[in-house]
């Protein structure tokens, strides 16, 4: 996986992904308790309702007991009593009348319909009021009173009124509306009856219908909370043909007054087992089978005599609470969606900036390995950790540099080592062999030479034989102190009169080349080792300064110490060495002079007396021109030649 995928990645699970669900959880918390404040306050409601209806129903019973109790209503009970007992019909004549006005003139004053009626000990309608209109009694009796209605023949209904409770008002339905089939369908609650007594005898009954016009209102009025929908239940279970009968639906346009030629039930409209659902419960809740919507219900008691009960229910559309919330979720998956995208970018940047070193590093570690050792990586990344493995790198690189050079040193002075070696075994038998016939030579030279004294031309001759031979010694001679296994004579010198002396050999023949000897010795102290053999080190890389110089050029000689070790510099002015030659300096017999100049052993002899006093020889071109040759010696040396 790249690197790019691995940051989103990462960053996605580490930061997008909790966030995303803490917010998510965070809603689906909040709109958890939101449910509860929602139905808390759904269930204030419909309370608050249930007292308000309560309330209207309470009045209608105070309304209708105040009546009973009104003085026009008790003097009517006398003339009633009179009438049973004597049937005298004058004092009822004049009380009616004054019961008919009293109440058209509650109802003139007093808003709604209903019908105000006195009943007679038999259930008959002495005085009806409605809509402030009395109605006449044009209904002959046998008693001998007229009534307004027809005449009932309802002797439960009788034996019913006759066994009300004194004093109190009771829900019973009137067997007179059956002679009203219009009105019939409009009325929907109970009738209120007060029964009548005078003298401890029952002699009638007031009864009060209401139409329910201000039950309407007040349900017209009611708070709908969350855009719900608002209805009234009738609740009867002994009464299969009236429960769950619809009172009011504003929806529905089903209202307590509203004229209805069939019952219209609850379940005809919304849940098919909505009663079942209930459950018998007082209040509650409970979701439709599309949990669509959420019904809230309370149940309220509208008469205090009759087991019949209203359950006022609020359905609410479950998007209309949690709409909020949706929205909310979608801005989060909207934000998700563009931390998505910024994460994507931020991954795109991280990794620009986190891959193109990696990948740089990579390439030079590639290049690295295919043999391109002088790359390195020089910009900074502002990470410390790829800064670190920037550092690591250049740092392994300079590291194995060294290594190698020192490897390749190590190995140059182990080649040379072999070289000098095996050439000092041949050399050493060559000049054996070839130093006994020069010898003779030179003998037989002499001998010649003696005899030949007066011939000057053979004389001559001779002389040049002589020199030959003795040249072709001396090489000889070189080459057996090149191959000599004598053991270096190790003591402690003067340094600086060591260096002094060393030049001294060398003066005339820089002065003949008309070359400038300079010293600058720093250091006064002694060095341990074999003074003659480096005597003949350090004449040799004088000599090959002095022919590669220029006339009117200076040899530079500089010497101090460092620490244990010792330091000579030999730095000419001449022309300096090609790359070609560098690596071909130390090897025996090899030479830049001309035929005759020079014999290519004298910087191979040098290096073999140093490196036998654990020494090192360095030689380069110097800045600018000329070359550089430095000996590095331990001032004190604390081993034999076997060690060395």
């Amino acid at each position: 996986m790249r690197i790019r995928s691995n940051i989103f990645v990462w960053v996605f699970l580490a930061t997008i992904v909790p966030l995303t669900l803490l917010a998510l959880g965070a809603t689906y918390y909040s709109e958890s308790r939101y449910h509860e404040d929602a139905t808390r306050d759904v269930s204030r409601s419909l309370e608050r309702l249930s007292i308000e209806l309560g309330r209207q129903m309470d009045n209608y019973h105070s309304l209708a007991q105040g009546m009973a109790r009104s003085p026009a209503v008790q003097e009517l009970l006398p003339a009633l009593y009179e009438f049973r007992v004597s049937r005298s019909k004058s004092a009822f004549v004049t009380a009616r009348s004054r019961v008919n006005h009293y109440f058209e003139g509650f109802q003139t004053i007093l808003n709604g319909g209903f019908f105000l009626r006195i009943l007679d000990s038999s259930g008959n309608s002495l005085i009806k009021v409605s809509h402030a209109t009395r109605s006449a009694a044009v209904y002959e009796s046998v008693s001998g009173l007229s009534y307004v209605e027809q005449e009932i023949s309802e002797p439960a209904f009788v034996k019913q009124l006759q066994q009300l409770p004194d004093g109190e008002v009771s829900a019973l339905r009137l067997p007179h509306h059956q002679y009203y089939p219009d009105l019939q369908m409009s009325l929907q609650l109970y009738d209120l009856v007060v029964p009548l007594y005078y003298k401890d005898t029952f002699i009638g009954a007031l009864s009060m219908t209401v139409f329910g016009e201000q039950l309407d209102q007040t349900m017209r009025n009611a708070a709908r909370m969350f855009n719900g929908r608002v209805f009234v239940v009738n609740n009867h279970p002994e009464q299969p043909e009236r429960h769950g009968t619809l009172l009011f639906d504003q929806e529905q346009k089903i209202l307590f007054i509203q004229r209805r030629y069939e019952d219209m039930k609850v379940e005809q409209h919304y849940e098919k087992n909505f009663l079942e659902l209930i459950g018998g419960r007082a209040d509650g809740e409970f979701d439709s089978a599309d949990q669509k919507y959420r019904y809230y219900f309370r149940e309220m008691f509208p008469y205090p005599n009759v087991l019949n009960t209203w359950m006022l229910v609020s359905r609410i559309d479950q998007n209309v609470i949690s709409e909020p919330f949706h929205r909310i979720r979608l801005v989060i998956w909207l934000c998700a969606a563009i931390a998505l995208v910024i994460s994507l970018l931020l991954a795109d940047i991280g990794s620009r900036k986190v891959a193109k070193p990696i990948c740089e590093l990579a390439g030079k570690l590639l290049a690295y390995a295919n043999g391109n050792y002088h790359g390195r990586i020089e910009t900074k990344q502002g990470i410390d950790e790829i800064d670190s493995l920037t550092d690591a790198f250049n740092y392994m690189a300079d590291t194995l540099q060294r290594a190698r050079q020192d490897r390749d040193q190590a190995e140059n002075m182990m080649l040379q080592n072999a070289k000098l070696a095996s050439i000092g075994q041949m050399a050493a038998g060559i000049g054996h062999e070839l130093n006994n016939p020069l010898n003779n030579i030179l003998s037989y030279a002499k001998l010649l030479e003696r005899s030949v004294q007066d011939d000057a031309r053979s004389h001559q001759d001779i002389q040049s034989l002589r020199e030959e031979a003795v040249r072709a010694s001396n090489i000889i001679k070189g080459i057996l102190n090149f191959a000599r296994q004598v053991p270096p004579e190790y003591s402690a010198f003067n340094a600086a009169g060591w260096i002094n002396d060393t030049l001294a050999l060398v003066r005339q023949m820089a002065k003949s080349a008309d070359v400038a000897l300079v010293a600058d010795v720093d250091f006064s102290g002694e060095v341990e080792g074999d003074r003659g053999m480096l005597q003949q080190a350090m004449v040799n890389l004088l000599l090959n300064a002095i022919q590669a110089s220029e006339r009117g050029a200076e040899v530079r000689v500089k010497c101090w110490a460092d620490g244990n070790e010792l330091h000579i510099e030999v730095i000419d002015q001449g022309s300096g060495i090609s790359p070609t030659v560098q690596d071909k300096i130390y090897d025996p017999f090899f030479t830049t002079k001309a035929e005759g100049e020079g014999s290519g052993l004298g910087l191979s002899i040098s290096l073999g007396i140093i490196e036998r006093h654990g020494g090192r020889l360095h030689i380069e071109s110097a800045a600018g021109h000329g070359v550089k040759a430095e000996i590095t010696l331990p001032l004190s040396l604390h081993h034999k030649e076997g060690n060395v």
